[in-house]
């Protein structure tokens, strides 16, 4: 029992990125006693046995190493989340009261957290009012979870962004750090051999990534942009990087990717009159579609992989982090209905866009 609970003990700060030196304080006692617990030398005094587990927010039962079938219920909380996401369009109140019964139960778990503050987000996105309940309590939930986890930041931002709380999520956005700090570029720099080339890998298909993204994301927030045809010739020379990077490579991930960025062409030709090739760019929109929609639903793909492209030959699986794009298939269909009778009937009477029309 001594050392299940020096090694959980040792897991836990490592997990939530403190020190012995702020477990010490919280708790009353010096670091050197943490350190020989961990060590497994000594053992924690019985009273702050409660505060140990209530500092890293679980149960007492966890900390001695029983986990009490919670890891099975939360995931089964997430699972469910996960595909009402999938298969509906924003949030309704029966899903976040789930996620509300979830943190109940297991209070302050982190991926619980996390799973309701996303629906509360897409519940309050829906709502007129910027502030409104909904986008209020899913703040204070990024907030708590940005103590712990840097990941969230972004996610706050847009929340305070959409509350209309801009100096607040400016500020915030003011104190991170630039991109030419961020990991996979730090990565890319620490060695100049076959293992710097996998990171090098890794840090350009990042980049794509965000690229293609961004890029979508800045044309949509720009009138001139998204209604003007010079505007698809960029979209082209962004998806030719990412053809000329991959070289042949399946896609997989980032299909979703170039599902949006043809969806973009596509909405700009539609703007300008310019039926036939909206069509063109749906159904190049739509391929990449089902590739992703195939990957989403859990179609078996290889994530180790052999890359044709000379600046990828070391990398030999896609970026585990890459977060991908939820191309859902209103997306199409908004694209579809708003073609003139005409060309929609070409694309409604073909039975291959059965799941989006």
């Amino acid at each position: 029992m001594q050392v299940q609970i020096g090694d959980k003990i040792k897991e836990l700060r490592k997990r939530d990125k403190r020190t012995q030196e702020e477990l010490a304080s919280v708790l009353g006692v010096t670091a050197q006693a943490v350190s020989r617990w961990e060590a497994n030398g000594c053992y924690p005094d019985m009273s702050i046995i409660p505060a140990i587990a209530n500092y890293f927010h679980i149960t007492i039962d966890e900390l001695f190493g029983y986990n009490n079938d919670r890891e099975a219920k939360i995931t089964e909380y997430v699972r469910v989340s996960n595909d009402y996401l999938l298969n509906s369009d924003g949030a309704s109140d029966d899903i976040i009261d789930i996620l509300r019964k979830g943190l109940e139960e297991f209070p302050a778990e982190p991926r619980l957290m996390s799973q309701l503050s996303n629906m509360l987000y897409r519940k309050g996105f829906a709502e007129a009012d910027k502030h409104n309940k909904y986008l209020e309590e899913a703040a204070e939930l990024c907030k708590e979870l940005c103590k712990t986890d840097s990941k969230y930041i972004g996610q706050l931002i847009h929340t305070y962004s959409l509350m209309g709380e801009y100096s607040k999520a400016e500020e915030i956005a003011s104190k991170q750090p630039p991109i030419n700090e961020c990991r996979e570029i730090m990565l890319a720099k620490v060695f100049d051999d076959e293992r710097g080339n996998c990171y090098r890998g890794e840090e350009l298909l990042s980049l794509l990534h965000f690229l293609g993204t961004e890029f979508n994301m800045a044309i949509s927030w720009n009138e001139k942009a998204k209604n003007s045809m010079e505007t698809i010739e960029l979209i082209e020379a962004v998806c030719t990087v990412y053809e000329k990077l991959f070289a042949g490579t399946d896609y997989q991930d980032f299909s979703s990717d170039l599902c949006m960025l043809k969806l973009s062409c596509a909405k700009i030709a539609i703007k300008n009159k310019e039926y036939a090739q909206a069509v063109k760019y749906f159904e190049a929109a739509y391929e990449y579609f089902e590739k992703y929609d195939y990957i989403l639903k859990g179609g078996p793909i290889k994530r180790e992989i052999e890359f044709n492209s000379l600046l990828l030959k070391d990398l030999d699986s896609f970026p585990k982090e890459t977060p991908i794009v939820l191309v859902r298939p209103e997306y199409l269909r908004d694209v579809v209905n708003d073609l003139p009778k005409k060309f929609r009937a070409k694309i409604e009477g073909n039975p291959r866009y059965e799941k989006i029309i």
